[in-house]
């Protein structure tokens, strides 16, 4: 990209992302539709002036989906991508950028054929780069994945979110945020097929990973609490399960007012646990702390 393109991505982006920051929505959809409008009034035939609307339809095609407008969106990407192939010169970084942006874009609208189209695709584009965007192939594989899984096609998702967890591994460690939540992702797709014992091991290794990221206290490390306690009801750990959803709702309850749905899942889970273990007595009183409690928080 040219100097001149380049620069005018930089600053619409600042402009409009400062906009949005304000709340002033308007202000910068009126900046994104500017850009668009002065780039195409200046369109040519030459390389810079394409390249220029290309850039500016990226820019409002962004907004508008931060904005929830998501056909609009679509809308402005696809033209943008058109240019983009009609255009001389390397492109690859902000093809590969917007495909993965119309994936997004199909994803969040329910349209998985397309989205997985495009999801393939910016992996394409950004392994092809020189050197290549791994850790964005990361993001990409990991949500391409969990369409696979909802399909039922556990085989492209294990491949896809190994994929994933190995760069995040290599690329940012065992202790990162992004490594936590790819293992908690590869640790539920094994525990919906039944690979109870790899279930397990991805879900510890992500509690490793949370606690050693966020804290003890955090909630996305009383996340990884809950899921390794299903994970070992599945091993028949069970002595080591109840203490992982104790655990869980004991960070829930200190700050419950920011995951309540997450919390009364957990008590649901840990009721339906001692009742199977033949408490009776402790999964009513459970259930009944859970209820008071959110109660109070509605």
């Amino acid at each position: 990209m040219e100097s001149g393109t380049a620069n005018l991505l930089n600053m619409l982006q600042a402009r409009v992302r400062k906009l949005c920051e304000e709340g002033n929505w308007n202000e910068a959809m009126h900046a994104a539709s500017a850009g668009v409008d002065k780039a195409r009034g200046a369109l040519g035939s030459d390389r810079e002036s394409k390249e220029a609307l290309a850039v500016s339809l990226e820019v409002k095609g962004d907004f508008l989906r931060q904005y929830g407008n998501l056909e609009d969106a679509r809308l402005s990407y696809l033209e943008s991508l058109e240019l983009l192939s009609e255009t001389e010169g390397d492109h690859t970084e902000q093809q590969a950028r917007i495909s993965a942006s119309v994936a997004v874009v199909y994803d969040s609208d329910g349209n998985e054929d397309e989205a997985i189209r495009f999801y393939e695709r910016g992996i394409e584009l950004f392994e092809r780069m020189d050197p290549p965007a791994l850790l964005d192939v990361a993001d990409l594989c990991n949500n391409l994945a969990y369409i696979y899984k909802s399909r039922g096609d556990f085989e492209s998702a294990e491949s896809l979110y190994l994929k994933s967890l190995q760069i995040c591994h290599k690329h940012l460690g065992p202790n990162d945020e992004e490594t936590a939540a790819v293992c908690n992702n590869v640790g539920a797709l094994y525990l919906a097929a039944g690979y109870s014992e790899q279930a397990r091991e991805m879900q510890m290794m992500a509690l490793e990973a949370r606690i050693a990221t966020f804290g003890e206290n955090h909630l996305e490390t009383a996340q990884s609490h809950a899921n390794l306690a299903l994970a070992l009801c599945e091993t028949q750990e069970l002595g080591e399960a109840k203490k992982h959803f104790q655990e869980a709702l004991k960070i829930y309850e200190g700050q419950l007012k920011d995951a309540p749905m997450d919390y009364a899942t957990v008590s649901s889970n840990y009721a339906e646990f001692l009742r199977a273990s033949g408490d009776e007595k402790n999964a009513n009183n459970i259930e009944k702390r859970a209820g008071k409690k959110l109660k109070k928080v509605s």
